[in-house]
């Protein structure tokens, strides 16, 4: 029987899971109408053969392969496997056809920009695994076809995925997947001139700091951190620092709320009001002021896009622990009754009442990313990988 080991390497570090191609089978959806319309009902968890597990932070670029085989025992008689396939989520730009990665290695933590003098190494030789058998993807396509869970997701959607960073993931009007590292589709990602995860984006995080209380040596210490190798990030604030894990913690720390490490399980009802309501809130607040004044504007309402977005899913660690205060803000009051759509929050904007309705499906599924690779792993076997990408 076909399975597929599974990596995600991100930022939090290097998770992996292991699948049989038959449960990953019946866990999909037929096609992306079929995903967009169950979204009122209770998705069944996918059966996995090893449950998706953090393995660490890994060393980086040189000595991953080594790291790699050490962290996942089993993975020499995996190797040797040829029934066992290999899908990887990566973060950096990736050329899906060779797997080449274009620009930077992730590393599990320890992002790497590559030397323009080098040859650009492929995912599977810095992981140590077999070219033939590995399919690798950016990571917010993973998260896309992880949070549809089919090869084919609706058209128009764009999922938005919130870790370390915020990994972006679009469909065009047929519901193929743009690819990123494809020149014509590149700028279907960028927002006011910049791909979205690195665009400059002021937020609104200045008015916790001005309530009382809200500069406190816990935000400071937040400010003052290094991200993404700047030392002084919030001089020049941009997309992946005020809407990711960083701007999280700048909510808790600014309204003095319980902090949620990266392997806690969320906190929900009275005790997730109690302890972390205020920020959860305000992150959602500033998630919704970027969506209405930023994101909409640009990929929903702009009559000169080629591929109108009209549906959002959330998915990745910071969304997945804090989703139901974050639903009660981004989603419209009164969504949550029987047969009505899910639609973006207006939250007051004035653009709101001439923009399109957005709608916004269900959280993704808890390890989208492993599952997309796998889904994208699963098309890879039978020759349909390059398949899923717009033309």
């Amino acid at each position: 029987e076909r399975a597929l080991r599974v990596f995600d390497i991100g930022g939090s570090g290097v998770k992996t899971a292991l699948v049989s191609a038959r449960e990953l089978g019946k866990f999909l959806h037929d096609d992306g109408e079929g995903a967009a319309a169950s979204q009122a009902e209770e998705p069944g968890a996918l059966q996995w053969a090893e449950a998706p597990s953090l393995l660490g932070i890994a060393p980086g670029h040189d000595g991953f392969e080594a790291w790699l085989r050490a962290a996942v025992p089993s993975l020499g008689e995996e190797l040797d496997d040829l029934g066992i396939c290999f899908g990887v989520s990566v973060g950096g730009t990736v050329h899906h056809a060779s797997g080449v990665l274009v620009d930077w290695w992730s590393g599990g933590g320890h992002p790497q920009e590559l030397s323009p003098f080098l040859p650009k190494p492929t995912v599977a030789s810095i992981m140590g695994l077999p070219s033939e058998r590995t399919f690798v993807l950016h990571d917010g396509e993973a998260h896309l076809l992880g949070c549809t869970r089919c090869i084919l997701p609706p058209p128009g959607l764009a999922c938005l995925a919130i870790g370390t960073g915020v990994g972006l993931g679009l469909t065009d009007s047929r519901g193929a997947i743009v690819d990123p590292s494809s020149g014509p589709s590149m700028g279907q990602f960028y927002l006011n001139g910049a791909p979205l995860s690195g665009a400059p984006y002021k937020g609104v995080w200045q008015e916790w700091l001005e309530r009382p209380g809200g500069l406190n040596e816990r935000s400071r210490r937040v400010l003052t951190s290094e991200f993404a190798n700047s030392s002084t990030p919030w001089r020049h604030p941009w997309v992946s620092l005020v809407l990711g894990r960083r701007g999280m913690e700048l909510a808790e720390a600014a309204h003095a709320c319980l902090a949620l490490g990266l392997d806690a399980d969320p906190i929900e009802g009275e005790e997730a009001e109690d302890s972390r309501g205020p920020a959860v809130r305000a992150f959602g607040r500033q998630w919704l002021h970027f969506l209405r004044t930023a994101l909409v504007p640009q990929f929903c309402a702009n009559p000169r896009r080629r591929d109108p977005t009209k549906m959002l899913c959330f998915a990745g660690g910071v969304a997945a622990r804090n989703w139901p205060l974050l639903r009660e803000v981004l989603v419209e009051a009164g969504a949550s009754e029987p047969g009505k759509q899910s639609t973006l929050a207006s939250g007051g904007f004035e653009s709101a009442r001439t923009s399109p309705l957005v709608e916004v499906l269900p959280l993704a599924p808890n390890g989208s990313a492993l599952i997309g690779a796998a889904i994208y792993a699963l098309a890879g076997i039978g020759g349909g990988s390059t398949g899923i990408w717009a033309r």
